[in-house]
């Protein structure tokens, strides 16, 4: 056994993993079930494949489009994205697949695409195929559409994809995607179509082992060096999740980040100890450590360091959650208040946003439906100032759906009305298929028995 692995050594475990399906003629989509900690190394796999140093004959082509719950509006996306491949920019795109197959010489200059043909998948397919087709030497590889995994609070593919394979798949185009091993989401009914990649890794230990190469032995006796190799101790220890462990060794840390004299380090690393004793549902020393690094989060906030107000929110983003884990609904309500205040101070839109949406879902929570309409409101109000897409696809939607739910309870239909329009606005036209997700509706109206908020940082 290798005790000491590398990311180089996990990378090939990966290569190794996808040799052994390639060559398989049954499948028509691939699924990657990894843990959290390996997910990225799969994704720079299939980012290095869709390269001209990848070393398999297939092609890959990455979608960035992200599922939101409409298949039909995604694979117009998706069919949107692939013509954008084929537009003139004065700096081509690192992953302008397109172009670099022209330069080798693979594929003719002279090819065009026809965007004239359907839209939608069934249109994208096609146009892919007759992209193959004018391909030179590339008659037995096929095309792999790869759909990198959801974020959180979005809409997994596991719907689309059984959809999908339901329709008969040309036999030369593959998908592929990822599922998190811990909280599996995509289960596709077609089971003889599907093969599952199950790479056995050590990427914790990987990048361990790395950062003692980067982390220069030489300087390994410094508070900053040791304080480094203490954090990686106290994350490995929630693994293990040994409450006397985990107390044991964030004392540890604490000890080493008050050495350093750096307040904000110590800030840090309580926040780290933290979230550490809340992972594991150790509740008391969580909150203890959360109310120490707010305290000195303000110090530095009140000298002007602006690193304090990160910590700080993020702080409170954890006590709000003990709270409201420990049913202390008032309290947590006035957290979450004060950081949407704060925020707003600081001009931070996001999370005034989110200190608003969370106090109106715990509002809620307590049928208390005027104030918890008001704070979803106000957090639709401070969202407005994202973007449309960042509006499109993140907790935005949530407020909005929480919003739109209690305003059919309490509202009159002309005002109403108005919140419809005003969603329309900002969101698109398709606001309503968005926020009408079930998915959506569980984690906004219909919680957990623990009533505990996500931690967002």
């Amino acid at each position: 056994m290798n005790n000491t692995p590398s990311i180089a050594h996990e990378f090939y475990k990966v290569r190794e993993e996808w040799a052994r399906i390639e060559k398989l003629k049954h499948w028509s989509l691939a699924v990657w079930v990894a843990g959290y900690q390996d997910i990225d190394i799969i994704d720079k796999f299939i980012e290095t494949e869709s390269l001209a140093i990848g070393v398999f004959d297939d092609i890959f082509f990455r979608f960035e489009t992200t599922y939101k719950g409409n298949p039909v509006l995604f694979e117009e996306e998706l069919w949107q994205e692939y013509r954008s491949w084929f537009e003139k920019t004065p700096q081509p795109s690192k992953q302008d697949v397109i172009g670099a197959l022209k330069n080798d010489g693979i594929l003719s200059p002279d090819f065009e695409p026809q965007f004239h043909v359907n839209s939608g998948f069934t249109g994208l397919i096609r146009e892919m195929l007759r992209l193959k087709h004018n391909l030179e030497g590339y008659e037995a590889t096929h095309f792999c559409l790869y759909f990198p995994p959801a974020k959180a609070n979005r809409f997994l593919l596991g719907d689309w994809l059984n959809r999908t394979l339901k329709k008969e798949l040309p036999s030369q185009i593959r998908l592929i995607t990822i599922d998190y091993a811990a909280n599996r989401k995509i289960f596709v009914s077609n089971y003889e179509k599907v093969v599952e990649l199950t790479p056995q890794l050590n990427m914790l230990a990987a990048i361990n082992n790395e950062m003692d190469k980067g982390g220069g032995r030489t300087d390994a006796v410094s508070p900053e060096s040791r304080l480094t190799k203490q954090i990686r101790v106290v994350m490995d220890s929630i693994l293990k999740n040994n409450k006397d462990l985990t107390l044991r060794e964030s004392r540890k840390m604490i000890g080493l980040a008050k050495e350093t004299q750096n307040p904000s380090t110590l800030v840090s690393s309580l926040l780290v100890a933290s979230q550490a004793h809340y992972n594991i549902k150790d509740h008391e020393p969580s909150e203890q450590y959360a109310e120490e690094a707010i305290i000195k989060a303000e110090a530095l906030m009140n000298d002007g360091d602006a690193a304090g107000f990160h910590c700080w929110k993020a702080c409170m983003m954890l006590k709000g959650a003990l709270l409201s884990a420990k049913r202390k609904w008032e309290k947590a309500i006035a957290v979450y208040d004060a950081l949407a205040e704060k925020a707003l101070s600081h001009g931070d839109i996001f999370f005034t946003m989110e200190g608003h949406r969370i106090s109106g879902h715990l509002y809620y929570l307590r049928g208390r439906m005027q104030p918890a309409f008001e704070q979803s409101l106000l957090a639709l109000v401070a969202g407005s100032y994202l973007s449309r897409e960042m509006m499109r696809q993140s907790t935005f939607l949530h407020a909005a759906y929480l919003a739109h739910f209690i305003g059919e309870k309490i509202k009159p239909q002309d005002e109403l009305k108005i919140l419809e329009d005003q969603l329309q606005d900002w969101v698109g036209e398709d606001w309503k298929e968005l926020i009408s997700s079930s998915e959506l509706e569980k984690s906004t109206t219909k919680p957990r028995s623990r009533f505990m908020p996500p931690v967002s940082f």
